[in-house]
């Protein structure tokens, strides 16, 4: 796999994990329910098999197609494509800000849907975890691989570091219970009353500024 690639595959994956303070925050209420680590296991791998169905449909469906020159029918599409998901993800972005604005000061309650998850069993955290991966960057790591033109094995490779570094802050809560479960009460209690309060919003404008970077790149690639 080419340091370029990786470099993208590996940004791609850390921007959701810092774009996803709900997921955070879901994963910490999560581990305070019965069976929490179950529940809170089962959200994480729920995240990554929704990364491993996409990299398995890219891989075996998408990856035999013509990539290999900027002129190329479908890697012009994929530029177009990735246009595309950075124009969405910068307008969605913004208007949740506006909302945002106009509603006032973020509040640090529970979502009522997150509470009802204590009534329902820990494998139900399965298709919580992957509905809530974020898929427009997702797919804009799925366009880098094929614009990278790369063998199957680099393309595999390339998912596995994006889905790796996607988990680092939605793992962070199972790591800490794990590791120092005498501290753990206290410093998840902190998280979740500054991630409620204030995470949110930091993930709305990091995720308008990857749009922006999204767009451009697939701009450069359509007229290289």
């Amino acid at each position: 796999m080419s340091s370029t690639l990786f470099r993208t595959v590996l940004g791609l994956g850390l921007a959701i994990a810092v774009c996803s303070p709900v997921s955070v925050v879901t994963v910490t209420i999560l581990l305070t329910m019965p069976a929490g680590m179950r529940r809170a296991v089962a959200f994480v791998v729920g995240w990554l098999l929704a990364i491993v169905v996409i990299g398995a449909f890219v891989v075996v469906y998408v990856q035999d197609q013509d990539f290999s020159s900027h002129t190329t029918t479908p890697s012009r599409l994929a530029s177009a494509a990735e246009i595309l998901v950075g124009c969405v993800v910068v307008a969605l972005s913004a208007r949740a800000l506006a909302r945002r604005r106009r509603g006032g000061p973020a509040s640090a309650e529970l979502p009522k849907w997150l509470g009802r998850l204590d009534e329902t069993g820990w494998f139900m955290a399965l298709p919580v975890g992957a509905f809530m991966l974020t898929y427009s960057l997702t797919v804009a790591a799925a366009l880098e691989v094929l614009k990278a033109d790369v063998s199957t094995a680099e393309a595999v490779l390339a998912f596995v570091v994006f889905a790796a570094a996607s988990i680092v802050t939605i793992a962070a809560p199972i790591v800490l219970v794990l590791v120092a479960p005498e501290r753990a009460e206290e410093r998840l209690a902190d998280w979740r009353r500054w991630l409620l309060g204030n995470s949110r919003t930091i993930g709305l404008y990091a995720l308008i500024v990857i749009g922006v970077i999204l767009i451009a790149r697939g701009v450069h690639d359509l007229v290289a």
